[in-house]
């Protein structure tokens, strides 16, 4: 039998194998990829920070407390999402357009800024229940520090903590991801979009924050047909987390003002929902396929992320 075009120009080896992958499966080595190059890179940024302590005479707690180790902390992960892109960018040939990045009507990144608004403070609360619970059996929410914000600081952590995860966290799941996963159903994806993006910051604090966000940023992702409008509300979420680090006008807000930013908050909520759930249905997707194609390959990543959310569990709770 003739080899087909597609195998003849993309070989017959390994990487030959991957392109001729359904997208689905591709989308899934895509996620166990992020999680085992995530997991590689912290442990060897774990040798060498024990072998800088043992050397220089340095405990990891004064290292803490210094802007190139904050800064390393957050950079690092960054570089494991562009060589997951980049990666899969290389091996199919794709343009920007096969990540998300579509043209889409400006009404789209009005709603999300509703929807952000709402879900920044409505989220707040609802995470504080979830925490509270899990204060009940014992766990303590580590420690998290940013790079020093005074002066000029800020432009450095806006880029590190928003601009960067912004762009190549959409991409990887808006883009790449949900482009395999989206013909299992509307619902269906907004869901599992929402379980694989907070699982895969092994956060047990911030898990009903990050799985509600998830959802809600693959349902925008697939109403407006493109990521540009996850990566305005993805960047604007941790940009808004910095200035109020640096400024507590949310941190400080309190009576009448709160109550009403609340109410205000919950409505935009409700309101941009309703819309993109009720209204905006052109492009529901009833399920047109299985979920196994995509489920096998990811599952290397879910489960490590699994194991590693449970550990920091564990660690939170026994110290």
């Amino acid at each position: 039998m003739e080899p087909t075009k597609n195998q003849s120009s993309n070989g017959g080896g390994f990487s030959g194998r991957i392109l001729r992958q359904p997208r689905k499966a591709m989308s899934g080595i895509v996620y166990s990829t992020a999680i085992v190059l995530m997991l590689v890179v912290s442990l060897f940024y774990s040798f060498i920070l024990t072998a800088i302590v043992r050397s220089s005479g340095v405990s990891l707690e004064e290292m803490k407390t210094q802007d190139w180790y904050n800064y390393l902390s957050y950079v690092l992960y960054q570089i494991v999402y562009v060589a997951t892109v980049l990666l899969f960018a290389l091996l199919y040939r794709q343009k920007p357009c096969a990540f998300g990045y579509r043209k889409t009507h400006p009404k789209y990144f009005l709603v999300a800024a509703f929807l952000l608004f709402g879900l920044l403070f409505s989220l707040n609360w609802v995470n504080g229940q979830f925490v509270a619970l899990l204060e009940k059996i014992g766990y303590t929410m580590p420690e998290s520090s940013l790079p020093s914000l005074a002066g000029g600081g800020i432009v450095g952590v806006l880029f590190v903590v928003a601009v960067l995860p912004a762009v190549l966290e959409e991409t990887i799941f808006r883009g790449i991801i949900l482009d395999g996963i989206k013909d299992i159903g509307t619902v269906a994806a907004c869901l599992l979009g929402g379980l694989l993006f907070s699982i895969f910051h092994q956060n047990p604090a911030q898990t009903i924050y990050q799985f509600i966000c998830g959802a809600a940023f693959t349902l925008v992702a697939v109403r407006a047909d493109s990521v540009l409008p996850t990566i305005f509300m993805h960047f604007a979420n941790n940009a808004l987390i910095i200035f109020d680090a640096k400024y507590a006008f949310f941190t400080n807000m309190n009576g009448g003002a709160y109550i009403a930013v609340c109410v205000l908050s919950a409505l935009s909520l409700v309101g941009s929902l309703v819309w993109l759930i009720f209204f905006d249905k052109k492009t529901n997707r009833k399920k047109e396929g299985e979920i196994r194609p995509f489920i096998y390959p990811a599952l290397v990543g879910i489960i490590l992320c699994g194991v590693m959310w449970i550990s920091a569990l564990i660690t939170g709770i026994t110290g």
